[in-house]
């Protein structure tokens, strides 16, 4: 075992680690900010193949440059699939300053070999299909110039995208309304059955739109309004043995866990990494 801060002599730093089951580092936010290096060893000695980070702040990850960062995580046997981010900025001139912002995420995803940017909320209200018109065409230009930086963008759900709004679901439009080789969709299948929504229908419907999942679970059965119930994967609702059936046709190309519960979390990022390399797709 390493001591805390230390990436020096690693032993699993001479081989990737196989599989293609990834991790997003919001799932250890307790134990990140305080322990950087010892956090991703120990998320590397689970057998995670890779990392999605959070929380890049001025091409920084908790103090980590993005070269830093990325040999760390190369160091312990893993690699960077994506970033979460976001800057909830709306404008309609094009050339206005929200886009250097996203410039210089794609750079700094450039930087430490990672291939998506993914918009972890929606970057504004969404209360009329006026809304709904404006965030696909943000979303449109964001792609753009992800793309023309050498980046993917996606999108990742929350809940609140699975109610209609003037006869329209929201996420359907939104999947309708943006160029299919510009704009993705991360469904994160927890958030999706908490919403309402029908992870089965979405992946069978919209082959190659959702080419990001984020594995996650909640428990429909025990949950109410007041107590919204997410737990380790397999012990709740979501239907991974159907999903996994239509991973290939659907054009799966990252899974990546997010545990949401707030206690014993790396037991649980553990217990779902144990849970999920049982299907054929999360194997090399």
């Amino acid at each position: 075992m390493l001591a805390a801060g230390s990436i020096v002599g690693c032993q699993s730093g001479n081989a990737k680690n196989k599989g293609r089951v990834g991790l997003q580092l919001y799932s250890v936010r307790k134990q990140l900010p305080d322990d950087v290096a010892g956090t991703l060893q120990k998320i590397s000695e689970m057998g995670y193949s890779q990392v999605e980070l959070y929380g890049v702040n001025d091409g920084k990850f908790f103090g980590h440059s993005m070269e830093d960062t990325r040999k760390m995580i190369n160091d312990l046997g893993m690699s960077i699939s994506s970033t979460h981010t976001g800057s909830g900025i709306l404008p309609e001139d094009t050339s206005a300053p929200e886009w250097d912002f996203w410039k210089r995420i794609a750079g700094y995803l450039n930087t430490c070999g990672a291939e998506w940017a993914v918009a972890s909320s929606l970057p504004g209200e969404m209360n009329t299909l006026d809304d709904l018109k404006l965030i696909c065409a943000h979303f449109n230009r964001v792609g753009e110039v992800c793309k023309k930086e050498g980046v993917k963008f996606a999108f990742h759900n929350h809940t609140d995208v699975f109610g209609k709004i003037e006869d329209e679901v929201a996420l359907d439009y939104m999947i309708n309304n943006t160029e299919p080789n510009l704009v993705f969709f991360q469904m994160d299948m927890g958030h999706t059955v908490n919403g309402g929504g029908d992870c089965v229908y979405y992946i069978r419907n919209y082959p190659g739109r959702i080419p990001m999942w984020h594995a996650s679970d909640f428990d429909l059965e025990n949950s109410d309004l007041e107590n919204r119930i997410y737990t380790w994967l397999g012990k709740g609702s979501v239907p991974y043995p159907a999903l996994f059936e239509l991973a290939n046709a659907s054009g799966l190309e990252v899974l990546t866990v997010e545990q949401e519960t707030e206690v014993d979390t790396l037991a649980a990022c553990k217990a779902d990494f144990d849970y999920i390399k049982q299907f054929k797709w999360t194997q090399v």
